[in-house]
């Protein structure tokens, strides 16, 4: 049985990270009182979520991966060492911030009157970086 841990994130708004991860490829289930994650044997663990990616979209010997609302209207990731080790560390996470930021800018621009015209990702030494273009009203 692989032991979870909880890393801190930035995350704030429910549906922009719905989105992210939907952008990222996943189906996330959303529960408004939390719900318990599913290890790779198949039963539920103690663990609780408010958002959740199921093992069947990571692959057959993973757990459930999930984002637990904190007291302070953050998310933690809930994420197992075994999903850890196979890639789903703070390089995935990272990703994750990267798309849920790119929700909440595309959300801004448009409810202050920009019109999106496009996005280009630029390779940099740190890494990919997203450049999303607008144009105003």
């Amino acid at each position: 049985m692989s032991k979870y841990s909880e890393t801190s994130t930035t995350v704030r708004n429910q549906s922009y990270l719905v989105a992210a991860l939907s952008e990222l490829g996943y189906k996330a289930e959303i529960h408004a009182d939390g719900a318990a994650l599913v290890g790779y044997e198949g039963r539920e663990r103690p663990e609780r979520a408010h958002v959740i990616i199921r093992r069947a979209q990571i692959g057959s010997a993973s757990n459930d991966i999930g984002f637990v609302r904190k007291p302070d209207g953050a998310f933690g990731a809930v994420l197992s060492e075994y999903d850890r080790a196979i890639g789903f560390d703070e390089k995935w996470l990272g990703r994750v911030h990267q798309a849920y930021k790119e929700q909440q800018t595309l959300a801004d621009a448009k409810a202050k009157g920009y019109v999106f015209r496009g996005r280009e990702v630029i390779q940099t030494p740190e890494g990919p970086q997203i450049r999303l273009q607008f144009i105003a009203r």
